[in-house]
């Protein structure tokens, strides 16, 4: 019953921000299904008070042991009705955005045809997921970039197999992006709530997620355009050192502006907007299998109490559309002119 409490919420909060048609771009959204997660079930979002409570080392880990508030958000049955649901959000809520797709599925997700393309037509940009140990070969996705069939290397994920930025297997391709000037999404910071312990045979490792540890690939790759997804939360200060000697740094702020607790969340943005990196911080949902979590994630933004509107539109869609290059044209379309 509790699922369902939240729905009309969710629907009113929706229309509000869905009569601003300024537009947006979701710098983190995934190609899931919820037989990835184990699944459909429950998230808890900062519409609430989220709690993260003790769980009996007795007992089974789960995602919904980790979390608690009082009205959790129920995820999609399927593949087809999260490619439906956030097809409609992106349009209501006039948005473009980063797809991650992963290597496994790449060649069915570049059709024009495929279910998401279908439900949003004109609004993805195609990432690939390096998730895990197995990378695509160097040779197929020069390919794929020159063919113009995927612009971004997203969500690039060592931390979720144990490994620093460093580990060796991924030098060839930041080689790669920076060559061809592909731009990168890179994990640094909290998974799951519960961890390694809520994915079995995982290796995450919270710390394999400090921001200092990019620093050598961002000497080695100086023209690399590269934006670190989570912002490397909760190591805050250690963001602010690497954005302050690497200009080309962005970050986004996904996941954390709709499952932490806002307030958690407006300190660690304010700490960056306060440092002066406000045209490097970039909007992003990383929605997975609950797209009710993109309207949150962008009222967690709109209704911050120390932003300015113009640093709203700038995290909105100002940042990304800069660090993403997009030409005045493009722009204006998204504007409706």
């Amino acid at each position: 019953m509790k699922v369902f409490m939240l729905l009309p919420c969710v629907l009113l909060a929706g229309l509000s921000i869905a009569q601003d048609r300024s537009p947006i771009i979701d710098m983190h959204l995934h190609a899931s299904s919820p037989d990835e997660f184990g699944g459909p079930q429950t998230v808890c979002t900062n519409r609430d008070e989220v709690e993260f409570p003790p769980v009996d080392p007795r007992e089974e880990v789960t995602v919904q042991k980790t979390s608690i508030c009082a009205r959790p958000l129920m995820s999609v049955r399927d593949g087809e009705e999260n490619a439906r649901r956030t097809g409609e959000m992106m349009k209501q809520y006039n948005m473009y955005g980063v797809l991650d797709v992963s290597k496994d599925g790449l060649e069915a997700s570049l059709a024009h045809d495929h279910e998401w393309r279908r439900h949003a037509p004109g609004r993805y940009w195609i990432a690939i997921d390096f998730a895990g140990t197995d990378l695509p070969p160097l040779d197929q996705l020069e390919d794929l970039i020159r063919q113009g069939r995927i612009q971004l290397f997203a969500e690039v994920s060592p931390q979720y197999d144990g490994d620093k930025p460093t580990v060796e297997r991924l030098e060839p391709y930041f080689a790669l992006a920076e060559r061809l000037d592909v731009p990168i999404g890179l994990h640094l910071g909290e998974g799951p709530p519960g961890g390694a312990h809520v994915m079995p045979g995982s290796n995450y490792s919270p710390a394999a997620g400090r921001p200092l540890d990019l620093d050598p690939v961002l000497r080695r790759h100086p023209k690399l355009r590269l934006y670190v997804m989570h912002y490397g939360s909760p190591l805050i200060e250690e963001m602010i050192a690497l954005l302050y000697s690497h200009p080309n740094l962005y970050v986004d702020v996904a996941q954390n502006n709709w499952g932490f607790p806002r307030a958690h969340f407006y300190r660690q943005l304010q700490q960056l907007v306060d440092a002066g990196f406000g045209k490097r911080i970039m909007f992003g949902s990383d929605q997975m299998i609950w797209p009710d979590t993109i309207p949150i994630a962008i009222e967690t933004i709109k209704q911050a109490p120390f932003l300015t509107e113009e640093q709203k539109r700038d995290i909105l869609y100002n940042n990304a559309a800069n660090f993403l290059r997009l030409d005045q044209a493009t722009i204006d379309q998204h504007h409706g002119k």
